[in-house]
């Protein structure tokens, strides 16, 4: 019996989902498929490497052994077939970056220019793509960072074993309003309408992670929240931002966001502290990475030691 590559992958996926039915979907095989190739896998190396008897499965004292090995593995491969596809094309970028939208637009930008006394100008190609695609390409060596939101409640689901991440920013999330012709804002959850009306609201559809942090939030205000009333939704902040500017509505935006709108008195910050969520701008790598402007760029993170902060106080 020879050992297929995609038994380890699938290996690796049941040890992060520790769930049959999760992994085999996040690998796109059906679940009888999928548990008879993690039972080949098994059988080749001759000890049982799941404890099915347990749910959610945890691994058997062999599958935590050999999980380290197989990360090792997959990652090693996965680096360097990257390499070889850079030499083969050779207009690929120094960096293929993926990140949320408004961290394309507001943040990565000034931030490579910042590095670039200590790593030189590094040719970049800055894309946008849902989670698990970034999750799974940072893996396979197709992209080298990831930059994304992130908060404690709402936690990111990147292997801690596989990638490393640190903290390169806090934007934290406000709750931001139109305002009217005197430049007072059309709407405050603070301070909602006498009468009990609705206050118009454009959310955070269920695609994107900042639902999650929206969720968070609006939990917090039980009373207020029911008086939002949806509007619209989207998974981007900046889609959200012109939305509630169309429809005279509230929405919750990442502070680099809104810092254009709030400085041409289009916007303002309303709610006070309690309406606002803190979030960190996380940077990720793959832990086996080899590649040159990889290493740049992390050693001039870690060596530059500071965390910069997009907040600004509002009134």
């Amino acid at each position: 019996m020879h050992m297929d590559m995609k038994w380890l992958e699938d290996f690796l996926t049941l040890a992060r989902t520790r769930n049959f039915s999760k992994a085999s979907e996040d690998r796109n095989v059906t679940q009888p498929a999928f548990s008879r190739r993690i039972r080949a896998l098994e059988i080749w190396l001759g000890v049982p490497l799941i404890d099915r008897r347990t749910y959610p499965v945890t691994l058997t004292a062999e599958g935590r052994a050999f999980r380290e090995t197989a990360e090792t593995v997959v990652g090693a491969l996965y680096a360097d077939r990257a390499q070889f596809h850079q030499k083969v094309h050779g207009a690929r970028p120094d960096l293929r970056i993926a990140a949320a939208t408004t961290l394309s637009l507001n943040f990565i930008p000034g931030w490579l220019k910042s590095l670039e006394a200590a790593t030189g100008h590094l040719t970049t190609h800055i894309f946008t793509q849902n989670f698990h695609d970034m999750v799974q390409q940072l893996a396979e060596g197709e992209i080298d960072l990831v930059l994304q939101y992130a908060h404690d409640d709402a936690p990111l689901l990147f292997e801690r074993m596989r990638f490393e991440s640190c903290v390169l920013a806090q934007d934290p999330l406000m709750m931001v309003s139109p305002v009217g012709k005197n430049g007072t804002p059309l709407f405050d959850p603070a301070h909602p309408p006498a009468d009990g009306g609705a206050i118009p609201y454009v959310g955070y559809s269920s695609d994107g992670y900042f639902a999650e942090v929206e969720a968070l939030l609006l939990k917090r205000h039980a009373a207020a929240a029911p008086l939002l009333e949806r509007l619209g939704e989207s998974p981007t902040s900046e889609v959200l931002k012109r939305m509630a500017l169309t429809y005279g509505a509230l929405t919750l935006l990442p502070t680099s966001c809104a810092d254009d709108v709030i400085a041409q008195g289009r916007m303002v910050a309303v709610g006070g502290s309690d309406w606002r969520m803190p979030l960190d701008v996380r940077l990720y790598r793959l832990r086996e990475s080899r590649r040159a402007p990889v290493r740049k760029i992390w050693q001039a993170v870690m060596s530059s030691g500071d965390t910069q902060t997009l907040n600004k106080e509002r009134q």
